[in-house]
This record gives C-alpha cells, sequence and structure tokens, in this order.
C-alpha cells in the first residue's frame, strides 16, 4: 500500500530523509567495523583493545577454558570489540527510528519497512537501501510539489 505523502510533510520528510542518510551510513560503518573485529575474533582469537598494560591498541589473545570462559585478556583497559557490538546497537535502534519515520511519512508497505530494517544488520546491505530509497521518496516528493 503505497500513497502520495500530503503536502503539508514534505519539509518534515525532508528532515527525516537527512537523519536516514547520516544514520545508515553511520550504522553501515560500524556495521563493517564489527565484521572486521569479528573475524580477527573467530581466525585468530584476539579482540582489539584499548590502553591495555602492552600497548596504547593491541590485539588482546585469550583463550578458552573447560568451561567456556575467554581467558587471558588485560586487567586494565577497554576491550574495543564488546565496545562496538554495543554501541552498533543503540546505532541500529537510531537507524530503526529513521526507518519508521520515512515509512511511516511516506506511507510505504510494511515490506519495504523490513527491508529497510534489514540494512542495518546486513553488512553493506545500508548503504545501497539508503541510496535506493532515499531516490524513491525525492520522486515521490517531486509528485507532491
Amino acid at each position: 500500500m503505497t500513497s502520495t505523502p500530503k503536502n503539508d510533510q514534505v519539509s518534515t520528510i525532508r528532515g527525516v530523509l537527512k537523519y536516514f542518510k547520516v544514520t545508515s551510513y553511520i550504522t553501515g560503518i560500524f556495521l563493517i567495523l564489527i565484521m572486521i573485529l569479528w573475524g580477527i575474533r573467530l581466525s585468530i582469537q584476539a579482540d582489539l583493545w584499548l590502553g591495555g598494560p602492552n600497548a596504547f591498541l593491541q590485539l588482546a589473545y585469550y583463550s578458552v577454558d573447560s568451561s567456556g570462559e575467554k581467558i587471558g585478556f588485560p586487567t586494565s583497559g577497554i576491550d574495543i570489540t564488546v565496545i562496538s557490538l554495543i554501541v552498533h546497537g543503540w546505532l541500529y535502534v537510531a537507524y530503526l527510528f529513521g526507518d519508521f519515520r520515512l515509512w511511516t511519512l511516506m506511507r510505504w508497505s510494511f515490506f519495504r519497512f523490513l527491508l529497510i530494517a534489514l540494512g542495518g544488520i546486513i553488512p553493506l546491505l545500508s548503504f545501497f537501501t539508503e541510496r535506493h530509497y532515499t531516490k524513491v521518496a525525492e520522486a515521490e516528493l517531486k509528485k507532491v510539489v
């Protein structure tokens, strides 16, 4: 069910489009970072560590004990791998909010909402969904004005 947006909502939709663009790129960049860090974690069993005892930025290697717990991480510093997962989660919420606002204002189908929502969890998809649906929204806004 796609219908034309109302004429008085055009300026609001343009603002939402800007918000959607920004959150799409930031979420996509963090998702790429997570994929890189996840690859490091799975391939060489290391997390990126900031401010550890050995260096300002280092790969902290770990091993898994018999109970399945990771051991060998530094006792000081910040685990960038874990922090990036948390930050991406909150950025994804902001991305979903932009998706929801765009979807409701443009009166698009629920399938479009779900497709755009997948952009925040499938690597590189947020860049494509942002580009495509921004063009679609702009074309629909030209019909209104």
